[in-house]
């Protein structure tokens, strides 16, 4: 599942950000899209969607932006969709305009890349209506930074150098056959590696009620050379254990020097559907 890989350095991933809201106004679709920008992470292309105002649009500052009115439009958007390893949908206060949502991620999953969605706010029965290989649920407070950390923890996770290694397509085999829920967590100093992993799963928990009953887990550590011991991974597999018992639990490790005592945990758990 997990390989050194060189060509890592070079994977392409599309963030694809919806406006929700009406007319003159942006959301966090867009909002995320322009704060993500800001942090200049490397590899990655912003796309904008919104189906009701070009105002909106010229508010984000992609240059890629995109009205869904029509079949010819998604076409288009499929079409630069493709390329991708790895494509992110994000959109906060979904049920505002949950069909914008549901035509871009139509879109994404035309395409061959693993669809993660990251949905902000209430998002009660939206799965239904939304097609995705992967959920994180985010709360609409701080949603364009949190939003920000899961695109960046993915991104580091497959480019950062590191053993043992997660790479795309170990993330796309893992989505694949049944939808994920996506978690991250984030933590410094002392015990930093457990207190992230803790953080991590109750995020994970709270998003998914059937966490438990998990069948796989595949978590990444990004944390300075030295930060991660073998008395340190004994301990994420049996806190892991704890809270999902009957889980083939899958770890990875990404080298980040420049984060000193800091460690970012993402988790991916399959979850078997009632």
């Amino acid at each position: 599942m997990f390989e050194n890989n060189f060509d890592n350095k070079f994977v392409k991933v599309k963030v694809v950000g919806v406006n929700t809201v009406g007319k003159e106004n942006l959301s966090g679709g867009l909002t995320a899209l322009n704060f993500m920008l800001e942090q200049n992470l490397q590899g990655v292309n912003y796309l904008a969607v919104d189906r009701q105002d070009t105002e909106n649009l010229d508010g984000c500052k992609t240059n890629h932006k995109y009205r869904l009115l029509n079949t010819s439009d998604e076409k288009i958007l499929t079409a630069d969709l493709r390329g991708a390893d790895l494509i992110f949908v994000v959109a906060d206060s979904v049920w505002e305009n949950v069909k914008a949502v549901a035509l871009t991620a139509h879109c994404a999953k035309k395409t061959s890349a693993p669809v993660i969605f990251i949905a902000g706010g209430n998002f009660e029965d939206a799965e239904d209506e939304i097609i995705f290989d992967a959920l994180i649920k985010l709360p609409s407070k701080n949603f364009d930074a949190d939003a920000c950390k899961v695109v960046t923890n993915f991104v580091e996770t497959v480019s950062l150098p590191g053993q043992p290694k997660i790479d795309v397509k170990a993330i796309a085999d893992f989505v694949k056959n049944s939808a994920a829920v996506v978690s991250y967590g984030e933590r410094d100093g002392k015990n930093a590696v457990v207190k992230a992993v803790k953080v991590a799963l109750e995020h994970a928990e709270t998003s998914e009620e059937n966490f438990k009953a998990s069948e796989k887990i595949l978590l990444n550590v990004t944390a300075a050379k030295g930060n991660l011991s073998l008395e340190e991974a004994q301990k994420i597999f049996r806190i892991c254990r704890r809270h999902a018992p009957k889980a083939e639990i899958f770890l990875g490790f990404s080298i980040d020097d420049w984060l000193v005592d800091k460690v970012k945990i993402l988790l991916m758990a399959s979850v078997k559907a009632d």
